[in-house]
Protein backbone atom coordinates (compact mmCIF):
# COMPACT_ATOMS: atom_id res chain seq x y z
CA UNK A 1 0.00 0.00 0.00
CA UNK A 2 2.68 2.28 1.10
CA UNK A 3 4.71 1.73 -2.54
CA UNK A 4 1.07 2.19 -4.60
CA UNK A 5 0.57 4.94 -2.92
CA UNK A 6 3.99 7.07 -3.25
CA UNK A 7 4.09 5.52 -6.66
CA UNK A 8 0.63 7.56 -7.40
CA UNK A 9 2.08 10.85 -5.93
CA UNK A 10 2.52 13.73 -8.28
CA UNK A 11 2.92 16.31 -4.63
CA UNK A 12 6.61 17.35 -4.26
CA UNK A 13 6.00 18.06 -0.69
CA UNK A 14 5.25 14.22 -0.27
CA UNK A 15 8.21 13.06 -3.40
CA UNK A 16 10.66 14.53 -1.10
CA UNK A 17 10.04 11.70 1.80
CA UNK A 18 9.83 9.29 -0.41
CA UNK A 19 12.98 7.38 1.26
CA UNK A 20 12.09 7.17 4.59
CA UNK A 21 8.22 6.70 3.48
CA UNK A 22 9.33 3.57 1.57
CA UNK A 23 11.25 2.35 4.73
CA UNK A 24 8.93 3.41 7.29
CA UNK A 25 6.33 1.37 5.56
CA UNK A 26 8.78 -1.60 5.18
CA UNK A 27 9.41 -1.87 8.99
CA UNK A 28 6.00 -1.61 10.49
CA UNK A 29 5.29 -3.41 13.40
CA UNK A 30 3.16 -6.47 11.04
CA UNK A 31 2.80 -9.07 13.83
CA UNK A 32 1.35 -6.67 16.11
CA UNK A 33 -1.14 -5.30 13.55
CA UNK A 34 -2.11 -8.48 12.30
CA UNK A 35 -2.53 -10.34 15.78
CA UNK A 36 -5.04 -7.54 16.27
CA UNK A 37 -6.52 -7.51 12.95
CA UNK A 38 -6.42 -10.52 11.77
CA UNK A 39 -5.59 -13.00 15.03
CA UNK A 40 -2.06 -13.51 14.06
CA UNK A 41 -1.03 -17.11 14.96
CA UNK A 42 2.47 -16.56 15.73
CA UNK A 43 2.41 -20.86 15.74
CA UNK A 44 1.26 -21.48 12.36
CA UNK A 45 4.49 -22.04 11.18
CA UNK A 46 4.54 -24.82 13.31
CA UNK A 47 1.96 -27.15 11.82
CA UNK A 48 3.61 -30.27 11.24
CA UNK A 49 3.98 -31.56 7.62
CA UNK A 50 1.02 -34.06 6.27
CA UNK A 51 2.53 -37.39 6.35
CA UNK A 52 0.94 -38.32 2.91
CA UNK A 53 3.65 -39.11 -0.13
CA UNK A 54 3.73 -36.79 -2.12
CA UNK A 55 1.75 -39.09 -4.89
CA UNK A 56 -1.06 -39.23 -2.20
CA UNK A 57 -1.34 -35.64 -2.33
CA UNK A 58 -1.14 -35.22 -5.76
CA UNK A 59 -3.88 -38.18 -6.23
CA UNK A 60 -6.07 -35.97 -4.09
CA UNK A 61 -5.56 -32.63 -6.06
CA UNK A 62 -6.47 -34.84 -9.20
CA UNK A 63 -9.38 -36.41 -7.76
CA UNK A 64 -10.69 -32.55 -8.06
CA UNK A 65 -8.31 -31.35 -11.24
CA UNK A 66 -11.29 -32.09 -13.78
CA UNK A 67 -13.32 -30.15 -14.86
CA UNK A 68 -11.85 -26.66 -14.02
CA UNK A 69 -8.29 -27.55 -14.39
CA UNK A 70 -5.83 -24.45 -13.92
CA UNK A 71 -8.93 -22.30 -13.39
CA UNK A 72 -10.10 -24.27 -10.15
CA UNK A 73 -7.90 -22.37 -7.69
CA UNK A 74 -6.44 -25.69 -6.86
CA UNK A 75 -3.71 -25.51 -4.55
CA UNK A 76 -1.38 -28.32 -3.26
CA UNK A 77 -0.79 -29.93 0.26
CA UNK A 78 2.49 -28.81 1.07
CA UNK A 79 5.86 -30.73 0.21
CA UNK A 80 9.21 -30.51 -1.10
CA UNK A 81 8.03 -31.76 -3.97
CA UNK A 82 10.89 -30.10 -6.08
CA UNK A 83 13.07 -32.34 -4.39
CA UNK A 84 11.44 -35.12 -6.04
CA UNK A 85 12.16 -34.20 -9.90
CA UNK A 86 14.80 -36.54 -10.12
CA UNK A 87 13.59 -39.18 -7.29
CA UNK A 88 14.43 -42.79 -7.79
CA UNK A 89 10.67 -43.63 -7.78
CA UNK A 90 9.36 -43.28 -11.14
CA UNK A 91 5.62 -42.01 -9.62
CA UNK A 92 7.32 -40.20 -7.10
CA UNK A 93 8.81 -38.34 -10.19
CA UNK A 94 5.49 -38.19 -11.82
CA UNK A 95 4.21 -36.45 -8.55
CA UNK A 96 6.35 -34.15 -7.79
CA UNK A 97 6.85 -32.35 -11.76
CA UNK A 98 3.05 -32.79 -11.45
CA UNK A 99 2.41 -30.82 -8.61
CA UNK A 100 5.07 -28.44 -10.22
CA UNK A 101 3.09 -27.62 -13.39
CA UNK A 102 0.01 -27.47 -11.41
CA UNK A 103 1.14 -24.76 -9.57
CA UNK A 104 2.44 -23.21 -12.34
CA UNK A 105 -0.70 -23.25 -14.16
CA UNK A 106 -3.37 -22.11 -11.73
CA UNK A 107 -0.35 -19.13 -10.53
CA UNK A 108 -0.19 -18.48 -14.59
CA UNK A 109 -4.27 -18.82 -14.83
CA UNK A 110 -4.55 -15.98 -12.05
CA UNK A 111 -7.12 -18.65 -10.10
CA UNK A 112 -4.17 -18.87 -7.02
CA UNK A 113 -1.22 -17.60 -5.87
CA UNK A 114 1.26 -20.56 -5.63
CA UNK A 115 4.39 -18.36 -5.06
CA UNK A 116 4.64 -15.74 -2.94
CA UNK A 117 7.73 -13.47 -2.09
CA UNK A 118 8.54 -13.63 1.06
CA UNK A 119 8.39 -9.68 1.90
CA UNK A 120 4.49 -10.02 0.78
CA UNK A 121 4.07 -12.69 3.65
CA UNK A 122 4.27 -10.36 6.26
CA UNK A 123 0.81 -8.70 5.32
CA UNK A 124 -0.53 -12.54 5.60
CA UNK A 125 0.65 -13.43 8.74
CA UNK A 126 3.02 -16.09 7.32
CA UNK A 127 6.57 -14.13 7.00
CA UNK A 128 8.76 -16.95 8.12
CA UNK A 129 11.35 -16.99 5.42
CA UNK A 130 13.43 -19.64 7.23
CA UNK A 131 10.62 -22.10 7.87
CA UNK A 132 9.42 -24.71 5.68
CA UNK A 133 6.46 -24.17 5.02
CA UNK A 134 5.92 -22.16 2.03
CA UNK A 135 6.59 -22.87 -1.38
CA UNK A 136 10.19 -21.16 -2.40
CA UNK A 137 10.08 -20.25 -6.07
CA UNK A 138 13.97 -20.30 -6.16
CA UNK A 139 13.88 -24.07 -5.24
CA UNK A 140 11.82 -24.98 -7.43
CA UNK A 141 13.49 -23.04 -10.58
CA UNK A 142 16.52 -24.19 -9.65
CA UNK A 143 15.79 -27.71 -9.40
CA UNK A 144 13.58 -27.84 -12.33
CA UNK A 145 16.63 -26.28 -14.10
CA UNK A 146 19.08 -28.62 -12.95
CA UNK A 147 17.21 -31.59 -14.03
CA UNK A 148 15.43 -30.10 -16.92
CA UNK A 149 16.62 -32.40 -19.90
CA UNK A 150 15.87 -35.69 -17.86
CA UNK A 151 12.31 -34.23 -16.79
CA UNK A 152 11.89 -32.89 -20.38
CA UNK A 153 12.44 -36.66 -21.75
CA UNK A 154 10.03 -38.36 -19.13
CA UNK A 155 7.82 -35.63 -19.05
CA UNK A 156 7.62 -33.88 -22.50
CA UNK A 157 4.32 -32.18 -22.14
CA UNK A 158 4.61 -31.37 -18.30
CA UNK A 159 7.58 -29.37 -19.21
CA UNK A 160 5.69 -27.63 -21.98
CA UNK A 161 3.33 -26.36 -19.82
CA UNK A 162 5.42 -25.46 -17.35
CA UNK A 163 7.92 -23.49 -19.50
CA UNK A 164 5.13 -21.46 -20.48
CA UNK A 165 3.28 -20.59 -17.67
CA UNK A 166 6.45 -19.60 -15.92
CA UNK A 167 7.35 -17.47 -19.42
CA UNK A 168 4.09 -15.49 -19.47
CA UNK A 169 4.89 -14.92 -15.66
CA UNK A 170 8.12 -13.67 -16.15
CA UNK A 171 7.01 -11.31 -18.45
CA UNK A 172 3.70 -10.55 -17.31
CA UNK A 173 5.34 -9.08 -13.96
CA UNK A 174 7.22 -6.63 -15.93
CA UNK A 175 10.17 -6.47 -14.01
CA UNK A 176 11.70 -9.90 -14.10
CA UNK A 177 10.62 -12.59 -11.33
CA UNK A 178 13.89 -12.07 -10.34
CA UNK A 179 13.31 -8.53 -9.10
CA UNK A 180 9.73 -9.69 -7.80
CA UNK A 181 11.21 -12.27 -5.62
CA UNK A 182 14.44 -10.73 -4.39
CA UNK A 183 15.20 -13.69 -2.45
CA UNK A 184 15.88 -15.49 -5.43
CA UNK A 185 19.40 -15.65 -6.93
CA UNK A 186 19.09 -13.11 -9.82
CA UNK A 187 21.84 -14.46 -11.70
CA UNK A 188 20.72 -18.24 -11.44
CA UNK A 189 16.95 -17.00 -13.08
CA UNK A 190 18.72 -15.12 -15.50
CA UNK A 191 20.18 -17.68 -16.61
CA UNK A 192 17.16 -19.79 -16.94
CA UNK A 193 15.53 -16.89 -18.80
CA UNK A 194 18.42 -17.01 -21.17
CA UNK A 195 18.30 -20.53 -21.41
CA UNK A 196 15.14 -22.30 -21.08
CA UNK A 197 12.33 -18.97 -20.70
CA UNK A 198 13.62 -17.19 -24.71
CA UNK A 199 13.92 -19.96 -26.59
CA UNK A 200 10.59 -21.01 -26.04
CA UNK A 201 8.80 -17.89 -25.67
CA UNK A 202 6.32 -19.07 -28.58
CA UNK A 203 5.54 -22.04 -27.05
CA UNK A 204 2.04 -21.03 -26.33
CA UNK A 205 1.28 -21.12 -30.19
CA UNK A 206 2.50 -24.93 -30.08
CA UNK A 207 1.54 -26.43 -26.17
CA UNK A 208 0.83 -29.93 -26.71
CA UNK A 209 -2.96 -30.38 -26.34
CA UNK A 210 -4.23 -30.67 -23.11
CA UNK A 211 -5.52 -34.16 -23.14
CA UNK A 212 -2.17 -35.12 -23.54
CA UNK A 213 -1.34 -32.98 -20.01
CA UNK A 214 -3.83 -34.57 -18.63
CA UNK A 215 -2.43 -38.14 -19.55
CA UNK A 216 0.81 -37.39 -18.37
CA UNK A 217 -0.64 -36.03 -15.47
CA UNK A 218 -1.95 -39.41 -14.59
CA UNK A 219 -5.36 -38.43 -15.16
CA UNK A 220 -7.75 -40.85 -16.32
CA UNK A 221 -11.21 -41.08 -17.25
CA UNK A 222 -12.64 -43.37 -14.50
CA UNK A 223 -10.98 -40.75 -12.37
CA UNK A 224 -8.71 -43.08 -10.78
CA UNK A 225 -5.08 -41.38 -11.12
CA UNK A 226 -2.16 -43.58 -11.41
Amino acid sequence: MTEAALDAASDDSILIYCSPVYYLGNSLDYKRFLQERVHYDPNREKVPISSKSIVEKMEDVLKVFDPTHFHGGWGCEFDHYERHFADPDPETRRAAVAAFAILTGVWETGSATSFMPQHERKYTGGFAPHTPYFFELDGYIRAFHKDLETIREEFPVMTAYIIYALDVLDERSKIGLERKFPEMDAEMFRHFRDDVLLPHRQMKKRLPPFDELMAELGWNSSCSPW
